[in-house]
C-alpha cells in the first residue's frame, strides 16, 4: 500500500539510524495500518558490521593541488564513521573549499564484521571572498577592515565569524545580523549587516581635598572624545585640566588612520601648560604610523616642545627641545559600559636635541602604560594599571619634570600634583559587581619616584574605596582615597575626592 508523507519519513529515519549502528542488511517490511494513527511493521536487524575499512582513498584533487589531511584513517568503528566525515568535511573547508563531498562507495560486505569500501573525496571549486557588501550603514569606512579581509579572504566558516568578530571591536558599528555569503559561479560576496553606532564621550572630574590653611580645594578636568563622526574612523580629543587653581593644561590631538587606502594613518598633538607664577610650556606633536589592525599602531613622531619661565619664585631656564619618538601600541576595549577598560600595551622611547640657554644637549625619555582588566568570575574583577616615565637629561630643569598624583597614576593626591623627573605607579582595583548597573572598588596605589630636590627615590601610597554607578546619562564613579609619602604619618585631613562622570553620546 502506499505510505503517507510522515510514514515514510519515519521509516527513512529508522534506515538511517540503523545504518549508522552497523546494520547494513537490515529489513523493514511492509506496514500495517491498527487505525487510524498507528501503523505496525517488522523489522529484521541481521547482522551488524563493527567497522569500516577504506581499501583506497579515490583524492587525486586533493594530490594535485599538494593539499594534506589529518588524521587520515583506514579502519573506523561504525559508530564513528559520521563524526569521521564531518570532521574530514570541516577540514576541507577550512582550506576554501565549502563544496567539498566525501562519497563512500564500492562497498562490500562479507562474512566477517568489516565493511570494506572507497572513500571517494571530490573537491569542486576553492573559494575566496571577492566582494564585501555592507547593508545598513552605507558610509561605512571599509578601510578599517580592508587589510584584515585581505589577510583572512579564504572562505570558510571560522574565517567568517573571525572578521564578524573583527568589526564588532571597531566600536563605532554594531553587527545587526550574521553575516551572509552569495555563491556564484565564478564569484564569492560578504554581505555585512551593519548600523552606525555612537562612540563619542565627554569626561568630568570634580575633586576636592583641604588645602594647608584648612579650606577644601577644588580641581578637576573635562575630557571630550570625538570617533568616526565623519565616517573616517578619525579620532578628535580636547582635554582641559585646572589643578588647583594654580596649573592649567590644554590637550587637543586627532588621528586619522588608513590614509590612501592603506595602513598608514598620521596624528597630531597641541599642549599647551601653564604653571601660574612659574612657567609655561607648548609642545607639539606630529607622526605617522603603520595600522596592521584595528587594535595595533606603530608609529614615528616629530615633537617639539618650548619652555619659557615667568618671573616667580623658582628659578627655570628657557629651553627649547626637538626630536623623534618612537612609539608602539596596542588597544583593546571592552564592550561593556560599566567596565570599559580591557588591555591597553603602550611604550614610547624618545631622542632630542636640548637649547637651554644656547647650549645644546642630547635628552632621552622612556614612557610606559600597561592596563589590564581580569575578569575573575561573573562578580569580581581586578584592573591593574602601570605607569612610568623617565627622563634622561643633563641639568634637569623644573618646567621639565613630569607631573603626576591622582587619577590614571596614584590616587590619594592632588592631580598632577607631584613634579619628577622618573616615577612607575602601580594603581589597582578590585571590583565586586552588585548587579549589572552598579560595582563597589577597593582602591590600593603604589609608586615610586624621584625627589626633585634630594635627587633621591622616595615611595607614595594611596588606598581607598569608591562606587562606579551605570546611569542613563554614562558611567558616575564616586571615590575617596587618601594618600601619603613612605616617610610620612597617616593624615586623615589629606583625604581627597573625586566625582567623575562619563557620558557617552
Amino acid at each position: 500500500m502506499q505510505l503517507n508523507g510522515g510514514l515514510k519519513k519515519t521509516k527513512d529515519s529508522i534506515t538511517a539510524s540503523l545504518f549508522k549502528k552497523g546494520y547494513f542488511n537490515h529489513i523493514i517490511y511492509t506496514s500495517r495500518k491498527l487505525n487510524d494513527s498507528t501503523f505496525s511493521c517488522k523489522i529484521t536487524l541481521n547482522k551488524k558490521y563493527e567497522e569500516i575499512h577504506f581499501e583506497n582513498f579515490i583524492e587525486k584533487e586533493l594530490s594535485e593541488r599538494s593539499i594534506s589531511l589529518s588524521r587520515k584513517r583506514n579502519n573506523i568503528p561504525i559508530e564513528e564513521l559520521e563524526s569521521y566525515l564531518r570532521a574530514t568535511n570541516k577540514q576541507l573547508n577550512d582550506k576554501g573549499f565549502p563544496f567539498a563531498t566525501t562519497k563512500i562507495i564500492n562497498i562490500k560486505l562479507d562474512t566477517s564484521k568489516t565493511v570494506k569500501a572507497d572513500l571517494k573525496i571530490q573537491l569542486n571549486s576553492k573559494r575566496f571572498i571577492d566582494n564585501v557588501i555592507v547593508k545598513g550603514y552605507k558610509n561605512f569606512p571599509k578601510k578599517t577592515i580592508r587589510e584584515f579581509i585581505n589577510s583572512h579572504n579564504l572562505y570558510f566558516t571560522d574565517n567568517i565569524l573571525s572578521i564578524e568578530n573583527y568589526i564588532k571591536d571597531l566600536g563605532f558599528v554594531n553587527v545587526v545580523k550574521t553575516p551572509e555569503v552569495l555563491f556564484k559561479k565564478d564569484s564569492t560576496s560578504l554581505y555585512l549587516f551593519l548600523e552606525k553606532k555612537n562612540n563619542n564621550y565627554a569626561e568630568g572630574l570634580l575633586g576636592f581635598n583641604n588645602s594647608d590653611n584648612g579650606k577644601v580645594e577644588l580641581n578637576g578636568y573635562l575630557n571630550l572624545n570625538l570617533e568616526n563622526n565623519l565616517n573616517n574612523a578619525e579620532s578628535f580629543k580636547l582635554e582641559y585640566r585646572n589643578d588647583n587653581e594654580d596649573q592649567t593644561q590644554l590637550t587637543t590631538s586627532f588621528n586619522i588612520p588608513y590614509l590612501w587606502k592603506s595602513s598608514i594613518g598620521t596624528k597630531a598633538e597641541i599642549q599647551l601648560l601653564r604653571r601660574d607664577s612659574t612657567y609655561q610650556r607648548t609642545s607639539f606633536t606630529t607622526g605617522v604610523y603603520f595600522k596592521p589592525s584595528w587594535h595595533t599602531s606603530i608609529g614615528i613622531n616629530y615633537k617639539n616642545t618650548t619652555s619659557d619661565g615667568i618671573n616667580g619664585e623658582i628659578e627655570v631656564g628657557n629651553l627649547r627641545t626637538n626630536g623623534i619618538e618612537l612609539d608602539a601600541l596596542y588597544q583593546k576595549r571592552s564592550k561593556e559600559d560599566l567596565n570599559p577598560e580591557d588591555i591597553i600595551l603602550e611604550f614610547k622611547i624618545g631622542a632630542y636635541n636640548r637649547n637651554l640657554e644656547n647650549k645644546n644637549e642630547n635628552q632621552y625619555t622612556i614612557d610606559a602604560t600597561i592596563v589590564k582588566l581580569l575578569h575573575l568570575n561573573y562578580r569580581s574583577k581586578f584592573l591593574g594599571l602601570i605607569r612610568g616615565r623617565y627622563l634622561k637629561s643633563d641639568n634637569i630643569q623644573f618646567n621639565e619634570l613630569y607631573q603626576f598624583g591622582g587619577l590614571g597614576s596614584i590616587r590619594g593626591f592632588n592631580q598632577n600634583s607631584i613634579d619628577s623627573s622618573f616615577y612607575t605607579t602601580l594603581a589597582t582595583e578590585y571590583r565586586y559587581c552588585l548587579n549589572s548597573q552598579i560595582y563597589l572598588h577597593s582602591i590600593l596605589d603604589i609608586g615610586i619616584f624621584e625627589n626633585f630636590n634630594s635627587k633621591k627615590l622616595d615611595r607614595i601610597y594611596g588606598y581607598g574605596a569608591g562606587i562606579a554607578i551605570l546611569t542613563n546619562a554614562g558611567v558616575l564613579n564616586l571615590s575617596i582615597a587618601n594618600g601619603r609619602f613612605n616617610s610620612a604619618k597617616v593624615d586623615l585631613s589629606s583625604t581627597v575626592a573625586h566625582i567623575n562622570l562619563r557620558i557617552n553620546f
